[in-house]
């Protein structure tokens, strides 16, 4: 239900990150111009998994929430509003995983941090780590029910660990 009500949002009021004029010009603020946003049947934008992207491009969006709205000193959209996306609404089952507004929410070390995860269709996902100012994208395309999977956790457990194991080595 909250996907229909963001695909409902854009609708009425227009993207931040994708606007496109009458004459169909594109005045994206990021820099994103090459995309296709699946639509339902009802004509509204499909916002729970039919945005293609390309990795760099969904690196930005990801950017974006990392740096708290702003984009090449340039404030997108509010803090306030990127901090309310990513504050935990539902505990997901007992691992800790909790979902904001459209991210996962995923702690991890000792639980004192959180990673911020987007899902989408086929294993497409950005990461966002803020402790380590870190975007990670990947991207797959593995929609068999037996393919093999890399799931949130394991991502962001891995590259944390190759982050941590080369720091302390540097020391």
């Amino acid at each position: 239900m909250l996907t229909s009500v963001f695909g409902w949002a854009y609708h009425f009021s227009g993207s931040v990150v994708f606007q496109i004029d009458r004459k169909g010009e594109s005045h994206a603020p990021l820099g994103i111009e090459r995309y296709f946003w699946k639509r339902s049947h009802s004509g509204l934008i499909d916002t729970e998994g039919g945005l293609y992207l390309n990795p760099h491009d969904l690196a930005k969006i990801a950017y974006l929430f990392l740096k708290k709205g702003v984009w090449q000193k340039k404030r997108i959209v509010t803090a306030e509003w990127i901090a309310e996306s990513v504050t935990p609404k539902v505990e997901v089952g007992t691992s800790g995983v909790k979902y904001g507004f459209k991210w996962w929410i995923y702690p991890y070390g000792d639980g004192s941090h959180v990673a911020w995860a987007g899902s989408d269709f086929g294993g497409q996902m950005p990461i966002i780590v803020p402790e380590y100012d870190l975007v990670l994208v990947f991207t797959g395309w593995n929609i068999l029910p037996d393919g093999p999977r890399l799931s949130h956790r394991e991502a962001i457990d891995r590259v944390l660990h190759t982050i941590i194991d080369r720091a302390s080595s540097d020391l």
